[in-house]
């Protein structure tokens, strides 16, 4: 199949889109490839309870859908390390926060990654995402993987930490975009012209925002 070109805006919107419907999906292990590990295990047990979650004919009613969308919200997060990503995504910049401003930070990009996906999730129908490789080392792990539709394929790489001994996400790679770099770049771009208190009120304004607004 021809691999279809995207834009780099396109890139960005399909990284977010994958970074979370990745729960959701169904995971195909590719003939020939070893058993999967602890790290892609941890992956399929949450698309387990998404999958539940979704089919749930109950929660599926419209008087439901509060409760519906906080506990799609819940699980899914729990396979993120939000602390992870924090730290990687605003830099050198973490260390100058004091304890009480990184465990905020951690809050409120909690809320906004969870803003991103949690309208994008819902009804979510995609392909198949199709695994082809695990790599571990000293507590972190890559899973690799493809998902081909009629129209394009493309490579995923789902970075993923240990922690407490469970396997959780801190970056997604769709076709060399990273979703890591994505966020560092935003707060990059905030930190040349506001401090980290400044960022932080950003940040806490956004977080006050319906959870079906975006949080980009």
């Amino acid at each position: 199949m021809p691999h279809t070109y995207f834009s780099m805006s396109q890139k960005l919107s399909l990284v977010i889109v994958s970074a979370f419907a990745i729960v959701v999906i169904v995971w195909l292990v590719q003939p020939g490839i070893a058993s999967a590990g602890a790290p892609l295990e941890a992956l399929q047990n949450t698309s387990q309870k998404v999958h539940r979650l979704l089919s749930d004919t109950e929660l599926k009613k419209p008087e439901h859908a509060l409760e519906r969308r906080n506990q799609l919200v819940s699980i899914i997060g729990e396979r993120f390390s939000c602390e992870e990503m924090s730290k990687r995504s605003l830099g050198e910049e973490w260390a100058k926060l004091t304890e009480g401003e990184q465990q905020e930070f951690i809050r409120l990009f909690r809320t906004l990654l969870a803003k991103s996906y949690a309208g994008k999730i819902e009804g979510y129908a995609g392909a198949p995402l199709r695994y082809l490789a695990e790599r571990l080392a000293d507590g972190y792990a890559v899973v690799r993987a493809e998902i081909a539709t009629s129209k394009n394929e493309f490579m995923l790489d789902f970075r993923m930490v240990e922690k407490a001994g469970d396997w959780l996400i801190y970056d997604v790679v769709v076709d060399g975009i990273s979703l890591m770099n994505s966020y560092r770049g935003q707060f990059a771009r905030v930190l040349t012209f506001a401090s980290t208190e400044g960022l932080l009120e950003r940040m806490r304004e956004k977080a006050d925002l319906p959870v079906h607004a975006r949080a980009d």
